[in-house]
């Protein structure tokens, strides 16, 4: 059966064209975010899909696909930009959408996909993070849960890499008083579920309201992007502790186990080596554009409890 098409089209697809990411190289954030979609949903294939105009094109993929893209009219993302929640297909041979579809015929094609959809604020379906199985499968609560959050980092990622490539990285509002303690939660429950799906205690301290100068959707996918390079490389089981300090000035600290190299966004900030990705270049970018620094805190970066603080000058 042929994907309908969304009433949106145009305006999706101008959205998808403004992100300057089609056709590009792959990029470790995108390759890491299918990784752990794999794993928490027991999936041999994960995907990151952008859905165009007439062909759905893998920004990153795992698991045994040669492809770079597929025609739009046989991909089972066509069908999930429809909706704005996740699809599941336990069984493709039992669904009348894809019994027929070439990629589900056969021993070994297509049993099991679930895709979440990469929504815009504007509402647009860019495309879907997706896993895929060769034998039908369904996900628990928990796993639909992660899927979608992950999905929420895929979006994130791009709006944070088209701030790179568009050159529009310096912050345009005008910065105002913001919480950095509200701000710092916020990202901690959007995180959560992946947290949770991976068996990862993510604890949060607050002090009293600390109060900075900031363009708070900028820095809050900055502080997102932070947090998460850390529950990236914490092992299942592990842990993440996160404070938001007042004194001796306004800051996050974040403390996990594991991850002895220095993350580029890290290394960058801390005016040791532009990153090379446009994505942590970003992130680097965003936090320096308010004022932040990087301390390590730690009494060595290798050491197996990981602690720094990223800090802002007061309000």
């Amino acid at each position: 059966m042929a994907a309908p098409v969304p009433q949106n089209e145009a305006e999706r697809l101008s959205a998808l064209h403004a992100m300057a990411v089609l056709d590009t190289p792959p990029e470790t954030d995108f390759d890491d975010i299918v990784r752990i979609a794999s794993e928490i949903c027991g999936a041999p294939i994960s995907l990151v899909t952008l859905v165009d105009a007439e062909r759905q094109w893998f920004k990153a993929k795992v698991g045994d696909v040669d492809l770079p893209e597929t025609p739009r009219e046989v991909a089972f993302c066509a069908h999930a930009i429809m909706g704005r929640d996740l699809m599941v297909v336990p069984d493709a041979t039992a669904d009348v959408r894809f019994a027929d579809n070439p990629f589900v015929r056969g021993d070994d094609g297509i049993r099991f996909y679930a895709g979440a959809p990469l929504l815009t604020q504007g509402g647009a379906a860019l495309g879907t993070l997706c896993v895929v199985d060769h034998s039908p499968h369904r996900l628990d609560l928990d796993q639909m849960r992660a899927l979608r959050a992950l999905a929420k980092q895929v979006t994130e990622l791009l709006e944070l890499r088209r701030l790179v490539v568009t050159d529009e990285l310096e912050p345009r509002a005008q910065p105002r008083p913001v919480d950095l303690a509200y701000l710092t939660e916020a990202r901690i429950r959007e995180l959560r579920g992946i947290a949770d799906a991976r068996n990862i205690a993510i604890t949060l301290g607050l002090t009293d309201a600390t109060m900075i100068h900031a363009d708070p959707g900028k820095l809050s996918r900055a502080l997102d992007y932070v947090i998460f390079s850390a529950l990236k490389v914490a092992p299942a089981g592990g842990r993440i502790a996160v404070r938001v300090l007042g004194e001796p000035v306004p800051a996050v600290e974040i403390r996990h186990a594991g991850g002895s190299i220095r993350p580029e966004w890290h290394t960058d900030l801390a005016g040791l080596r532009e990153a090379d990705e446009p994505v942590p270049r970003a992130v680097a970018g965003i936090l320096r554009a308010h004022g932040a620094t990087i301390m390590d805190t730690s009494a060595s970066f290798g050491s197996p409890d990981v602690r720094f603080e990223v800090r802002f000058p007061p309000h």
